[in-house]
């Protein structure tokens, strides 16, 4: 939700009709497929997410390869309006994870110091298990917010863009996002949880100041385009 909640804020960059492609842009680079056993996904997140081991060994988003990669001026050139969109939008998921791990991640952490060094897989199952109900919560008060809506009625969902991708990849993806999220809302109850509502609202509202700023090389092709 917080991919689309971004989205929906930076949507009025665009025109109604580059809506669809560009919020489907916004949720492909989380459309891997389960292999059977359910051990990993494909592709990983490496590769959709365009990740990297940087001088600590650390991995990290590396956006500026998905850019020469996939987005660079002659790429952006040849696009289509739609496709233009699309990257677009992969782009500001891409751009968004980094600045979730720079403002969230560390407040999860800081909620419970101890049990994240000493049992990281505990940790993280109930730090996201109060981000889905957050999320869940959001769902429930905002049933039809314009977002979830466009994403959820787009009538072109297939991958013709990406080659790491399978074809049927984001509409797999989008099935299972739209039945987690019923599912999810017909039992969430409000409870505590580290993060609050409001502190992702001021996450959303930063991230669409931020992102145009980071994303200002694009602006001029925008306007060029009547994107």
């Amino acid at each position: 939700m917080i991919h689309l909640r971004v989205a929906e804020r930076l949507c009025d960059q665009l025109q109604p009709q580059h809506h669809g492609a560009f919020l489907l842009g916004n949720m492909a680079p989380d459309s891997g497929l389960p292999v059977d056993d359910g051990s990993r996904y494909v592709p990983d997140k490496d590769i959709s997410h365009f990740r990297f081991p940087d001088a600590t060994g650390e991995k990290r988003i590396h956006e500026e390869v998905f850019l020469s990669r996939c987005f660079s001026p002659a790429k952006r050139a040849a696009c289509s309006a739609d496709a233009w969109a699309f990257h677009y939008g992969y782009l500001i998921h891409l751009l968004t994870d980094k600045l979730w791990r720079r403002d969230i991640l560390p407040l999860a952490v800081q909620w419970q110091p101890a049990l994240h060094a000493a049992d990281r897989g505990t940790f993280w199952r109930q730090v996201k298990k109060d981000w889905y109900d957050l999320d869940f919560l959001y769902l429930k008060a905002h049933p039809d917010f314009p977002a979830y809506r466009r994403y959820r009625t787009y009538p072109h969902p297939e991958n013709v863009y990406l080659d790491f991708f399978p074809p049927d990849a984001f509409a797999l993806r989008r099935r299972f996002i739209l039945d987690f999220y019923r599912e999810g809302v017909a039992r969430v109850v409000p409870r505590p949880t580290h993060l609050s509502a409001g502190q992702l609202d001021a996450f959303v509202a930063s991230c669409a100041r931020e992102l145009p700023e980071r994303c200002g090389f694009l602006a001029d092709e925008i306007k060029a385009r009547g994107l």
